[in-house]
């Protein structure tokens, strides 16, 4: 009787272990979040530094929305605009510098900084380095797919670096 008492036990502290095990990663809210968390840290390594742009789509749903400033834009229209920023500062390294999750939004503090070598965006390409700082809110899918963004730097500041004006 002892003995399947104690294989009795024994069963029901390893089906409970493994039912813990199996459902560590599905804590509600936490495994999305920590998931949306690093999908919003790969735009900034992987897009804007590394130029990686065949990697939007794990990223983005198609038809997501961008607000900078006063306009709302296509994801299209921004990542011609991501490009555009690119060819003028071909060395520009930005970085996730704080990133924060509640639910299906990411906040994001961001730096960036690089050298404008090139032309693109009305710059003069005449070699003058330029760094700016900014905030962007993401909005993630049930999918873990940005759906939608607000950003938010100063374009202004980063143009009077290059400019010297």
């Amino acid at each position: 009787m002892r003995k399947l008492t104690l294989i009795c036990v024994m069963a029901v502290v390893c089906s409970g272990l493994l039912s813990a095990q199996k459902n560590k990663g599905n804590a509600p809210g936490k495994s999305s979040e920590e998931k949306n968390k690093q999908t919003a840290r790969r735009v900034f390594d992987d897009l804007w530094t590394n130029g990686r742009y065949e990697l939007i789509s794990s990223m983005y749903e198609s038809n997501a929305t961008v607000h900078m400033g006063n306009q709302t834009i296509p994801l299209s229209q921004a990542v011609a605009d991501g490009k555009e920023w690119r060819s003028a500062f071909p060395d520009l390294v930005m970085r996730a510098n704080q990133v924060s999750a509640n639910g299906d939004m990411v906040d994001v503090r961001f730096s960036a900084h690089g050298t404008n070598k090139g032309q693109g965006k009305g710059l003069p390409g005449k070699g003058k380095r330029a760094q700016i700082q900014g905030t962007s809110k993401f909005k993630f899918d049930n999918e873990g797919k940005i759906a939608e963004v607000w950003v938010d730097w100063n374009e202004n500041d980063l143009r009077r670096q290059v400019s010297g004006k």
